[in-house]
């Protein structure tokens, strides 16, 4: 029996055409699913509407399918006090078995009845709260932590399934704690949830644990991040609304252009993307912040997409609380202090 052979590459081109079809329908889903977004969530009707959509971007995430988790459970260990705040390592139990950890920094401005703004400081991919506080020297956050505690902030940085697993860079330590974020997520999300939205609920609980605590004004919170950190601060303030002020900078941007497969979800491409989920902030204070040399998120294609946030902002009569900027850095925070008064200025 004669069967035939050919060598391997006979058939590429076929292979190459139907991948190539593959990335042409890709594209024209994309170019629909924006009208398709704008058609789902009008400006017009927004302000009546919102926490209904709201309910639709919990949902999405998986975070309304999370239980009521009552009183979270609050643990907090002093680690030590340096010239600038006392330093806490604590832990908050979720869902009875999830201890989310992070550190507390209190200002020694902060004593006595005094009550101050909480400010969640979220590192970025590879990160820790340690780095993101300078603890470990050289890094990219631009100071975050310092410049927040300079303030007389009472500072919480959360720990994300997102610190280097890898080799030590002079910016980035590795850690010997073995995780995969990806089959974390995948696993959640056959679940009907998602790490994101695990994570921002394992925030949101953080939140209600730290607002009791006596040097803290439960009405005055507010998140700052970098990176994965400006995401966070982006989401996690679109699904809690009492962070009354946002600073999120180097993430902001079109997700058709980053279809990570942690920042994903069924039916996000026609519903809800950096766009919608940054007016779910409106009317609350919102500063976005992108280098215009940052080598992760161009600030090109992130134009597009921040002017689609105005209509929201303009529907509250609140234009003003929206600021997106590009400036002349890369993936850090920019120096200046305009996103740091803005996001303060909610607070006086």
């Amino acid at each position: 029996m004669v069967i035939h052979t050919e060598p391997p590459e006979a058939a590429d081109s076929y292979r190459a055409d139907y991948a190539a079809g593959v990335e042409r329908f890709i594209k024209e889903q994309n170019t629909l699913a924006k009208q398709a977004r704008t058609a789902f969530m009008p400006p017009e009707d927004f302000p009546a509407k919102i926490e209904h959509y709201r309910e639709m971007f919990l949902q999405m995430l998986g975070t309304s399918r999370l239980p009521d988790n009552g009183s979270p459970q609050l643990k907090q260990e002093f680690s030590d006090a340096d010239d600038v705040c006392s330093i806490y390592r604590v832990t908050v139990t979720v869902l009875g078995c999830i201890p989310f950890y992070g550190l507390l920094m209190v200002p020694h401005s902060v004593s006595g009845a005094a009550k101050s703004p909480l400010i969640i400081a979220q590192h970025g991919g590879g990160g820790t709260p340690e780095l993101a506080a300078d603890f470990h020297g050289k890094n990219n956050y631009g100071h975050l932590i310092q410049r927040l505690l300079a303030r007389g902030a009472v500072v919480f940085a959360p720990q994300l399934l997102l610190w280097n697993q890898g080799e030590t860079f002079d910016t980035c330590p590795g850690h010997k704690v073995p995780y995969d974020r990806t089959v974390t997520d995948v696993n959640l999300k056959r679940m009907g949830l998602s790490i994101t939205g695990l994570e921002i609920y394992c925030i949101s609980q953080s939140v209600t644990a730290l607002s009791a605590l006596d040097a803290v004004d439960e009405t005055a919170v507010g998140m700052a991040g970098l990176s994965y950190g400006g995401y966070y601060t982006l989401y996690t303030m679109a699904a809690d609304t009492r962070i009354k002020s946002g600073l999120a900078c180097g993430c902001f941007n079109d997700r058709d252009c980053y279809p990570w497969q942690d920042m994903t979800y069924f039916q996000s491409g026609t519903t809800f993307q950096d766009a919608e989920v940054a007016a779910l902030c409106a009317p609350r204070r919102l500063y976005v912040s992108i280098g215009e040399k940052d080598p992760v998120f161009t600030f090109q294609t992130a134009l597009p997409e921040a002017r689609r946030v105005k209509p929201y902002y303009q529907a509250f009569g609140a234009e003003q609380n929206f600021v997106f900027e590009t400036w002349n850095g890369e993936h850090t925070v920019n120096p200046a202090p305009d996103g740091f008064d803005f996001l303060f200025s909610a607070f006086k």
